[in-house]
């Protein structure tokens, strides 16, 4: 498998992935993402797992810079779900991976997955609204 940022070229892939996906939410979508960074200058870092080609799961994320709440990568920022949309918990782990290690590379202070499912297979901390 192989984790790499999405490349402009990959967008309609991404988003044709996230139309088929059962895990997919609006906030997954370019789209969302385009609003995101046009409205509030936060960099996104868009997540691509492929297996032989063929897109295996995606994590959209932003890294946000504030002077009262540090720096942090969210996934995803305005909205209450965007965490990782995947094939299978081999794909989610391999993405959640590679956010933890940008999360250190950005010197971020944490990493906040917004997700729909209330099942913490990842051993993360967690918190239900």
């Amino acid at each position: 498998m192989e984790i790499t940022k999405l490349r402009r070229e990959e967008e309609k892939a991404w988003d044709s992935y996230i139309h088929n996906s059962n895990s997919s939410t609006f906030y997954h979508q370019i789209g969302w993402r385009n609003v995101v960074e046009k409205t509030y200058k936060h960099k996104p870092i868009y997540l691509v797992a492929k297996e032989e080609g063929e897109i295996k799961g995606v994590l959209p994320l932003f890294l946000m810079k504030s002077m009262f709440f540090g720096k942090k990568l969210v996934s995803v920022p305005f909205a209450p779900y965007g965490g990782v949309c995947m094939s299978n918990e081999t794909v989610e782990n391999a993405l959640v991976e590679e956010a933890k290690e940008i999360t250190k590379e950005c010197g971020a202070d944490y990493l906040e997955l917004r997700t729909i499912s209330d099942d913490n297979t990842l051993g993360l901390i967690s918190k239900s609204l």
